[in-house]
């Protein structure tokens, strides 16, 4: 098994968006998990196995989606994998669909969520997900991420938002060695974006000056530490308007099949279709213009 982008839809999903897309011709076999699988099962418990092919299989299973290869069903109620079987492990109910005869609506699901995430600019590049999921970050101060403000309050921005809960903070006083704050004194700041320490917390001299840990100062360089879990995306339940823009983005991919180059107009007999509107110089689709509009808020703006 391959581990692939998040994903923000499963099969289900989209199928129960009544998109008026035509999926038919882009799924094979499409059922469910009927129990839980732990990581390296070779042998998938599945609600049915009709419409099943030798070759890939695709797990939508948000941030834990893979891609792996079907080799038999020796039954119809169980799906063979190639060793080394799946990578993770999965609950019951979790969406397995192979492709149709002219493509697989799952990949362009992953293909979806993919372009979400770069378009979102949250985390970094090779971890864009939107999932909030535990993560360590280290980040340098001052700078764009970490710097202490005039008052002596610490302030970090960390690359997914909004943040949920933190464990750990430190801040490096030589190499290799560290200095754990209190977590239990930072406030969350702006919408959940900033993490605020504030300066009576890093230390303070007789008269109110500030003194800040070893290795942390406004002209100095240092280096911090934050364990912490933060993104939109709850698991299991990503936020409606996510799931709808994903919807929105899957549904232009998939209407490109008609208007292959993406034209403005296509008319052919008494069918025509506007890809977009004139106006808009971007030459965005509408369903790509509802879709940046509903992920403004998860957005990252340099």
């Amino acid at each position: 098994m391959t581990t692939q982008v998040s994903a923000y839809l499963d099969i289900g999903d989209y199928l129960r968006a009544a998109t008026n897309q035509e999926t038919a011709s882009l799924l094979g076999l499409n059922t469910t998990l009927t129990a839980g699988i732990a990581a390296g099962a070779l042998s998938l418990p599945v609600a049915s196995s009709v419409g099943w092919a030798a070759g890939r299989i695709w797990l939508l299973d948000g941030p834990w989606t893979e891609v792996g290869q079907v080799t038999g069903a020796p039954d119809g109620a169980t799906l063979t994998l190639a060793a080394p079987g799946v990578s993770l492990a999965h609950a019951a109910g979790v969406s397995l669909s192979q492709a149709g005869p002219v493509g697989a609506l799952a990949e362009t699901i992953l293909r979806a969520s993919a372009w979400i995430e770069n378009y979102c600019r949250q985390g970094t590049p090779g971890d864009r997900s939107l999932y909030a999921l535990p993560r360590v970050e280290r980040w340098r101060t001052p700078g764009p991420r970490a710097w202490l403000e005039p008052d002596g309050t610490l302030v970090l921005r960390p690359g997914r938002f909004p943040i949920q809960t933190v464990t750990a903070l430190s801040v490096e006083t030589s190499p290799g060695a560290a200095l754990a704050l209190d977590v239990a004194q930072i406030e969350l700041a702006g919408d959940g974006r900033l993490v605020e320490v504030p300066a009576a917390t890093l230390g303070a001299l007789p008269g109110g000056a500030i003194s800040p840990p070893p290795g942390l100062s406004r002209g100095g360089r240092g280096w911090l530490s934050l364990s912490y879990t933060g993104g939109p995306a709850t698991l299991g339940a990503p936020p409606y308007d996510l799931r709808q823009a994903c919807i929105w983005v899957v549904s232009d991919l998939l209407g490109q099949r008609r208007n292959p180059t993406g034209a403005a107009s296509v008319r052919m007999g008494s069918f025509e279709l506007q890809a977009r509107p004139r106006s808009d110089p971007s030459g965005d689709s509408l369903l790509l213009i509802q879709a940046k509009a509903a992920l403004q808020a998860y957005r990252v703006e340099f």
